[in-house]
């Protein structure tokens, strides 16, 4: 399907439409006339990545028309796959596996991709302090008591399971420190499998305890004693190559909003640069920011005083993943990360968080997080010095080389538990349809894919009943 579009003057669009808008047009105001395409559609969704692209067809599902602008060349977000060019086996080393929920299930049929029910990495597990090659013990206590204990606690918030919909009175519980909560509960033996499956978020222990919550649900318990959904052909990245083949040029990819106008009961008007320097005019009744709302993402759109106040308290996370061969790496070994003298064994970021063997011989995925950023250089260095660190605890490991790498920052944007109580996440939730604009994604719900897609889901309805039925 083809864009509905008409051309005009980009001189007269600049100085005539845009005029008295809080964000100048000067950058192109010297640019030469000349004609410019503008895409007329009922929604423009910033971000292409779980929650983007799950937007997009649920919306192209209720007849609605919009178009998708995303940055990088692909669609998927956090989802990366590699495909072995020796072999031609894919290997997912950003999202790995999905919870076997009716939106997953149905995203995927949808898109004609068959799923298949799969368990956790198994294996044998050896935990080393990468700081001096020495193994290191498992924490004392019985796991599974400890996780029952925290999946009780669990229940007593379901409130938690889509969004943030908090009460006005927001649970000590809730706001006090991860560290706080284990030790109250006694859940140390927990805080291992607890951390693995929550990589990439900032230091555990100091993390309000409310996100964890989010990270590690009751449906993520359910997951881990009853398997979670992956694609059948082992290729997460087939999901997304589905989705871009079904919305076609309805997605404008390797493309940034560089200027907005966005207003109540009006048209909203983004103008979006692609990577050649192409401008486009998007001319749509409501956008849906779909990507972190920090850094160059924030810098294309009119931001006013309501949205930068609670945009401005978020921090982030910095997480990076990618695949090494090694050769000499023993074949199904995983190795993780633990601090021999750390509380609960939690390594200290900045670190590498484990290594995973994969489908292809020889080859690793590895995963590495820190509080602040690093460039690809410093995090690629860092984890070479630990893979080769390991001559230390005895393995015989020689040639490691890069494969793949992808930087997945901003990862698990979060705010103070004082920030909490005071309200924050009341006043996040007020920011829906302010404007025109909605939000979704990681941000206003919690990383993983399955979640996302069920918040999305409750919130397309607030779209389609507010500005996509007043343009009548």
């Amino acid at each position: 399907m083809g864009f509905p579009c008409i051309r005009i003057s980009l001189s007269l669009l600049i100085l005539g439409a845009f005029c008295g808008t809080s964000h100048s047009y000067a950058t192109h105001a010297s640019a030469p006339t000349r004609d410019i395409e503008v895409i007329r559609r009922d929604v423009c969704i910033v971000g292409g990545g779980a929650s983007g692209t799950y937007a997009a067809m649920s919306l192209r599902q209720l007849n609605r028309t919009v178009v998708v602008v995303e940055k990088s060349g692909r669609l998927g977000g956090h989802t990366n796959t590699y495909i072995d060019p020796t072999t031609g086996t894919p290997l997912d080393f950003g999202v790995t596996l999905f919870e076997d929920s009716r939106e997953t299930v149905d995203f995927f049929t949808q898109l004609d991709v068959p799923v298949a029910k799969t368990m956790p990495n198994g294996g044998p597990i050896v935990r080393i302090d990468f700081r001096t090659g020495e193994l290191v013990e498992p924490y004392p206590g019985n796991t599974t008591e400890a996780l029952a204990r925290y999946g009780q606690l669990l229940q007593k918030y379901p409130y938690l399971a889509v969004g943030w919909d908090l009460p006005d009175e927001v649970p000590e519980d809730l706001v006090m420190s991860f560290g706080e909560f284990v030790e109250k509960y006694d859940l140390g033996a927990a805080v291992e499998l607890i951390s693995l499956y929550t990589q990439g978020v900032r230091y555990w222990l100091d993390y309000p305890t409310v996100y964890m919550m989010k990270l590690v649900s009751p449906a993520m318990l359910s997951a881990l004693q009853t398997g979670f959904l992956s694609t059948a052909r082992h290729n997460n990245g087939e999901l997304y190559e589905a989705a871009l083949e079904e919305l076609e040029e309805d997605v404008l990819l390797q493309s940034v909003v560089v200027n907005a106008s966005r207003w109540d009961d009006e048209k909203h008007w983004l103008t979006v640069q692609s990577a050649d320097g192409e401008l486009t005019m998007i001319e749509a009744d409501a956008t849906i920011l779909a990507a972190p709302p920090s850094g160059a993402v924030l810098d294309g759109l009119d931001v006013d005083e309501s949205e930068s106040r609670l945009f401005d308290q978020f921090i982030s996370a910095h997480y990076y993943a990618g695949l090494v061969r090694v050769d000499g790496y023993p074949d199904g070994l995983q190795i993780i990360n633990r601090g021999g003298d750390t509380e609960y064994t939690l390594p200290l970021l900045p670190c590498t968080f484990m290594l995973l063997p994969t489908a292809v011989p020889d080859m690793l995925m590895v995963s590495y997080g820190s509080e602040d950023p690093m460039t690809e250089a410093e995090v690629k260095a860092a984890i070479m010095e630990d893979i080769l660190g390991l001559w230390e605890a005895g393995y015989d490991i020689r040639n490691p080389e890069w494969v793949a790498f992808t930087d997945h920052s901003p990862f698990e944007m979060s705010v103070s538990g004082e920030a909490i109580e005071a309200g924050f996440y009341h006043d996040l939730n007020a920011l829906q349809g302010h404007r025109n604009t909605y939000y979704v994604g990681a941000t206003f719900e919690s990383p993983g894919s399955s979640a996302i897609w069920r918040a999305v889901g409750q919130l397309l309805p607030s779209i389609i009943e507010g500005p996509l039925t007043r343009k009548g």
